[in-house]
């Protein structure tokens, strides 16, 4: 019952949430999705939550630390895509498949390939690493300690770099 009555009262704060969101993005779909995510990290965390009156501002905390989280995600990945064009750029061949981009995407391919021999949720985990997923978010994405997500990610990272040295040094 305790839950029912928790999911109602979230429903009661939708559209101040929606308010609240507008502070963060202007697009309506960016801000029902927040709200929605907002409403999902709630439910989730719903025990940490003692019924204190102020639930507002602790919905307000978990949107704003998602939209922060968003955006970091979203900048990486921005920065991440301008050093490829800049790359792509600086290749002064007119042939679309100049060796420069092949040799990127083969090595591309290979780093997929090494990948994929590891178990799959180690490649699962280092892609998420990459996408700018913080230790912590794998921790809970995967359930089992931060201090393990990082030695499999330094794994990983050594593996990649012991193989791809091998390859591309002979």
């Amino acid at each position: 019952m305790k839950d029912k009555a928790f999911n109602n009262q979230l429903l009661e704060y939708q559209k101040i949430l929606k308010n609240l969101a507008k502070r963060f993005t202007k697009d309506q779909e960016a801000i029902n999705d927040l709200v929605q995510e907002t409403f999902i990290r709630a439910l989730k965390y719903m025990d940490q939550f003692f019924n204190n009156p102020r639930v507002v501002s602790w919905l307000f905390v978990i949107m704003r630390n998602i939209y922060i989280n968003q955006y970091k995600r979203l900048s990486y990945q921005q920065n991440y895509d301008d050093i490829s064009l800049y790359y792509y750029n600086q290749n002064t061949s007119t042939e679309p498949y100049s060796e420069d981009i092949s040799d990127k995407r083969m090595m591309l391919g290979d780093i997929s390939k090494i990948l994929s021999d590891m178990p799959s949720t180690h490649g699962e985990m280092f892609n998420n690493y990459i996408d700018g997923y913080k230790y912590r978010e794998l921790s809970e994405m995967y359930g089992i300690p931060e201090g393990t997500i990082k030695s499999r990610i330094h794994i990983i990272r050594k593996t990649l770099q012991k193989r791809l040295n091998m390859k591309y040094s002979a």
